[in-house]
């Protein structure tokens, strides 16, 4: 399941805690179809929360897009704490229920990590269909864009394509007869940094 929030502030209280609507859509794998109620309490229970059903509306249910399933459009009334730091201020802790509060900070690390553990998955897809193109052709993909690689190795050395890494950028290639570097600007969107994801010759390095 995946949600994409659209916060939208409510009231700001005077203990730092940020009232808020998020319009959510939620990718639900569903044979058929899923109903209000359902989706409901799906949300509720998101990575670990207890949110009430009064704290959760469903605004729409609609049909899936590429991979199938159904996309529901919620809204969702929670509160965030705020701190301020000598940054400024930032989000210190999100509740999930009634007297549960989250750390903000665990949430973002966690998302990260499994960001990062799966766009390492899909770099390393790409370099195996770079591999078999070499197998079979005697060398590399010469080419100096990701959308020039994956036209030379779909459909026949990967099937499934991915063109974009989980933070929305695309993936950078270098390649000659002899080599190549293929790799994703990492957490921080900015290519050339030490959070990025770098495979070199079907080798996967976490910095360049």
């Amino acid at each position: 399941m995946k949600l994409r929030i659209r916060p939208r502030i409510l009231a700001l209280s005077g203990f730092g805690a940020l009232l808020l609507t998020m319009s959510a859509f939620w990718f639900v794998n569903a044979a058929d179809s899923i109903g209000a109620r359902q989706a409901r309490e799906l949300i509720q229970n998101i990575a670990g929360a207890n949110l009430t059903k009064d704290q959760v509306q469903i605004k729409n249910i609609s049909g899936g897009i590429g991979g199938g399933g159904v996309i529901v459009e919620a809204q969702i009334e929670t509160a965030f704490r705020f701190a301020k730091g000598k940054d400024g201020w930032r989000i210190a802790e999100v509740r999930l229920g009634a007297g549960q509060w989250e750390s903000f900070e665990l949430i973002e690390e966690a998302v990260s990590r499994e960001k990062t553990r799966r766009t390492s998955a899909m770099l390393k897809q790409i370099a195996d269909g770079i591999s078999a193109y070499k197998n079979e052709r005697g060398q590399f993909v010469e080419a100096d864009k990701i959308d020039k690689l994956l036209d030379f190795l779909s459909p026949r050395y990967l099937n499934t394509p991915q063109r974009r890494d989980l933070w929305g950028k695309e993936f950078e290639y270098r390649g000659s007869a002899s080599g190549y570097r293929l790799f994703s600007s990492g957490p921080d969107r900015k290519s050339g940094t030490k959070d990025d994801l770098v495979m070199e010759n079907g080798a996967l390095i976490t910095s360049n």
